[in-house]
């Protein structure tokens, strides 16, 4: 899949298991399992915005907790993000079930680190389906060597 290093980004959720796992599993959403399991049928990284544990692999085993991301959270945890971000050339954002601080976070990290950013999706799973073209768009448009 082309030389560009992207990165499937989303927000975390309210409810999760009360064990230690994965950040793919630790929540319960639908939005975020259903993008866990396409980011491995895909290849391609998926990280959760966690209000907690800021930007992190979906494979990185975190505990349960219960934090808000919060204007005052976010500014704390932007430089972690943005050292995050730095690896890779696109961040593709679902924004569905995205608090609005959430937004603004990956939106002010991706603009201060130059790394191209696209954000899709609305409601809770709406859109979701896409991704599969937008991966095909930004490879076919990219380098081919």
């Amino acid at each position: 899949m082309g030389n560009i290093r992207v990165v499937l980004v989303t927000s975390c959720g309210a409810k999760k298991e009360e064990t230690p796992q994965p950040a793919g599993k630790l929540y319960k959403s639908s939005r975020i399992r259903h993008l866990y399991k396409r980011s491995k049928e895909l290849g391609i990284p998926f990280y959760i915005l966690s209000a907690k544990y800021g930007l992190i692999n979906a494979d990185t085993i975190i505990e349960p907790y219960d934090k808000v991301m919060t204007p005052e959270r976010a500014a704390e945890l932007l430089p972690q993000v943005k050292e995050t971000i730095k690896s890779f050339d696109l961040v593709i954002f679902y924004k569905g079930g995205a608090r609005k601080e959430y937004r603004e976070l990956i939106e002010k990290a991706c603009k201060e680190t130059d790394t191209r950013l696209i954000s899709f999706g609305y409601g809770n799973m709406g859109a979701i389906r896409k991704l599969e073209n937008l991966l095909g768009e930004i490879y076919n448009a990219g380098d081919h060597s």
